[in-house]
């Protein structure tokens, strides 16, 4: 039986993408890090894999316990609003994740975690999905709203993240956003992806 490479993986939001990605990722994880300021909601279990109730509970909780159903992977869940950069950079520092996967919806905190992976030189990849559209991405390449924008933007997430039918995106985008980390864990390679769910699907695939 081959040995699969495992790596220190820290997850920026714990919310329906993670908990979608999370059961590909952990045969080659040698330690989750779970960062996340929200609880679970009744309605998130119509599009989150997780355990049956934990309705108040931390969603950081809730993965944890769904890790720990699924594997022996170790994990350190970190329930924190993220607000700066340097709040990540000190976690860096004190949990030296080999590499961050950011799920945040919230568009502030993803241009965070971009400032945080450029400044650590840390590989970061950025799911992100909206109405028929579905966005995987690197670090340095990874294109984020401008400030002036944010606003729109998180109406409009907040919009369909509340629609059952989002649960086929989060299906289609943790299979592509798997292919992506393994291009990077096997061969260093940072392959990007932009897959259109309307009318079919359609794949783009952007080569870093």
């Amino acid at each position: 039986m081959i040995k699969l490479k495992q790596v220190r993986i820290m997850f920026l939001g714990s919310g329906f993408l993670a908990s979608n990605l999370l059961p590909f990722i952990l045969p080659h994880a040698s330690q989750i890090i779970l960062i996340d300021r929200e609880r679970v909601e009744v309605a998130n279990y119509d599009n989150y894999i997780l355990p049956k109730g934990y309705e108040g509970r931390r969603k950081v909780t809730a993965l944890t316990a769904l890790i720990q159903i699924l594997s022996n992977v170790s994990v350190t869940p970190i329930h924190m609003n993220i607000k700066s950069v340097e709040q990540l950079i000190d976690l860096h520092r004190q949990l030296k994740p080999d590499i961050a996967i950011c799920t945040f919806d919230n568009a502030t905190a993803r241009i965070i975690a971009q400032r945080y992976a450029l400044e650590t030189n840390t590989p970061t990849l950025f799911i992100g999905v909206a109405e028929d559209y579905i966005y995987i991405d690197w670090d340095e390449y990874v294109v984020l709203p401008s400030p002036s924008e944010i606003e729109d933007e998180v109406r409009g997430i907040r919009e369909i993240c509340s629609r059952l039918e989002f649960r086929g995106l989060g299906a289609i985008a943790s299979g592509f956003a798997y292919y992506s980390f393994r291009a990077w864990l096997e061969r260093e390679k940072k392959v990007a992806f932009i897959i259109s769910t309307k009318d079919g699907v359609s794949v783009s695939v952007l080569r870093r």
